[in-house]
């Protein structure tokens, strides 16, 4: 891997979701670098003592124009009464048209315990700055942009009240109750509906607002002990609930219009232990729902009945002869180095007390590859070093590596399919990489200084798709400069700990989004694994599982904090706002 040269940094370095900047906070400076020819486009003097008292930092979200196969056979689903498939062709009234008005700018956000400062990256004039959001009702728990840059999400202290900020009309609009601070909340994919779980008593509630206004548009109680949160579909389509471990295995799918379309509550035998569900994801197409359970087991649920299609097991003991088993070697003198491991080999494990409150055991981390979700990564807390890399191409285990130190984080590419990015806890500066196409696993040294703390690392999202880019990917002699055009279309990724920051760049060896051919026949003789690891099961819902559908009733509702017509009274002022341009 090639290193650029280090840059001054510190906790808050951060890219941006187009890939087209790096920002840092050195107080009492804002630095904006580009991530084409590494130099800063902008410094901004902050004030000195809101630098120091800095919590937050973060990027405006990239708009993109949504699609999804799931919506491509929208005429086989259900239609709801209040709104119809997300990703068409054509926009209603209604829907969000933030693409079609030219798109929302990029903008970088700062904040303290009770204020926020906002900046235009192309607009020097342009500030913002919003004092007193918390109402006196506690500190700022957490604070994200909303469907665009226009918009500012506030999540008070304890849970008290959720207020959305405009910066176009300098109003904000709350909504009480909100559940979680950093979960449990969700923009609907292109009409950019906000749902959001609150518990305004004793009883999870799931509320629907409309863009832009944040009108009440369906709000609809959700029949969960205490749910752990809620997952759009990428077709918009669906909403995903689960509930906690404590009430045993239960996901719960509505329409978009608060509905209730299935119940799942088990596998295939009904035996799950009585452990409940630890994770849960779509799949990027929205064709699966993965749901990581405390079993040690991931159940692929088919976007059509919700039903069951694939098991995968998390087995103590691996024994895949047509699968490479990798393990990281560790010398004494610090050398380290990826081995193939010998079959049948036992990962390690941890083991949790009865009365731990977070049991090391369940599936953490599932991790779809981007963007057609065709490998899948995941992560069990009770073997903490080992990562799982599926192919729901061939229905198999597709790779294994079994990490020195328990792994953290697992980061596929934002647009390379088969190239994924793993970060182990203890291991400070050391960046792990795995190409569907490369011999092995790749161990990345960072220049970094391991005295400053705990690092982290980022992939930087290409600005050109990789689709564009002509191959071979080394040398080009149509531009002026190919040696910079070179380090561009290279795979990029970003590192850095509370001292410094460098970018580094992925020497290719083949990233030409290979992945194996589907098998022809998944259950025949010849390729088949185990079906400890990975069962297909039978597509009969009947025989699936525990699976019920069961209509909510239309009396079952709940308001925030008032009746609708309150609600639909928005944007009232809320402490002071003030707007530069």
């Amino acid at each position: 891997m090639e290193f650029s040269p280090l840059f001054k940094s510190s906790q808050y370095s951060i890219p941006s979701p187009n890939g087209a900047f790096i920002a840092t906070l050195i107080p009492p400076r804002l630095i904006l670098r580009s991530t084409q020819t590494l130099e800063p486009i902008r410094t901004v003097n902050v004030n000195p003592d809101f630098a120091s008292r800095v919590c937050f930092i973060r990027w405006s979200p990239r708009i993109v124009t949504e699609s999804s196969s799931c919506c491509s056979i929208s005429s086989l689903l259900p239609k709801s009464g209040l709104f119809e498939c997300a990703a068409t062709t054509k926009r209603r009234s209604g829907i969000d048209k933030t693409e079609e008005e030219g798109g929302s700018p990029m903008r970088i956000l700062l904040a303290d315990e009770d204020t926020v400062r906002v900046w235009d990256v192309s607009d020097a004039k342009w500030t913002a700055t919003v004092q007193g959001v918390s109402g006196g009702l506690g500190k700022i728990a957490n604070i994200e942009f909303g469907r665009n840059a226009d918009e500012v999400l506030v999540f008070s202290e304890f849970g008290v009240k959720l207020t959305v900020w405009s910066l176009v009309t300098g109003r904000s609009v709350e909504i009480r109750d909100p559940k979680f601070t950093s979960k449990g909340f969700g923009y609907r994919p292109c009409t950019s509906h906000f749902a959001l779980l609150t518990r305004p008593a004793a009883h999870d509630v799931i509320t629907i607002h409309a863009h832009t206004t944040y009108r009440l548009v369906s709000s609809f109680s959700v029949p969960t002990t205490d749910a752990q949160g809620l997952k759009w579909s990428p077709c918009g389509r669906w909403i995903a609930v689960w509930d906690s471990a404590s009430s045993g295995y239960k996901v719960l799918v509505y329409t978009a219009d608060g509905h209730l379309y299935r119940t799942y509550t088990g596998g295939q035998d009904g035996n799950t232990g009585g452990l409940g569900v630890k994770s849960l994801e779509w799949s990027p197409q929205g064709d699966y729902l993965a749901v990581g359970g405390y079993d040690r087991r991931i159940t692929l649920l088919s976007n059509f009945t919700f039903s069951p299609v694939v098991f995968l097991d998390h087995t103590s003991t691996i024994k895949l002869p047509r699968v490479p088993v990798w393990q990281e070697q560790v010398s004494a003198s610090g050398q380290r180095n990826y081995i193939t491991a010998a079959q049948p080999m036992c990962p390690p494990t941890v083991s949790s007390l009865p009365n731990d409150p977070n049991p090391k055991i369940g599936i953490s981390t599932i991790a779809f590859n981007n963007p057609d979700g065709t490998l899948i990564a995941t992560r069990s807390d009770s073997m903490p070093t080992t990562v799982w890399i599926w192919s729901l191409k061939l229905l198999s285990p597709f790779a294994i590596i079994v990490q020195h130190s328990p792994v953290r984080s697992l980061l596929w590419h934002p647009t390379i399919q088969n190239l994924l990015m793993i970060q182990c806890n203890n291991d400070q500066g050391v960046v792990y990489l795995w190409g569907s196409t490369w011999e092995r696993p790749r161990i990345v040294i960072t220049p970094l200084d391991k005295s400053l703390g705990k690092h982290d690392a980022k992939w930087i999202r290409p600005e050109t798709p990789r689709a564009e880019v002509p191959p071979p990917y080394s040398g080009y002699p149509s531009f002026p400069n190919a040696e910079v055009k070179q380090q561009e279309n290279r795979p990029m990724m970003m590192s850095g700990d509370s001292g410094s920051y460098f970018v580094g760049y992925v020497e290719e060896e083949g990233f030409e989004n290979r992945l194996p051919p589907p098998q022809k026949s998944p259950n025949g003789a010849k390729g088949k694994e185990p079906a400890d690891y990975f069962s297909k099961i039978p597509q009969s819902p009947r025989k699936a599982g525990n699976l019920e559908g069961t209509p909510s009733s239309s009396g079952s509702s709940a308001s925030l904090g008032g009746t609708t017509e309150e609600v639909d009274d928005t944007f009232q002022y809320r402490g002071r706002i003030f707007v530069q341009s």
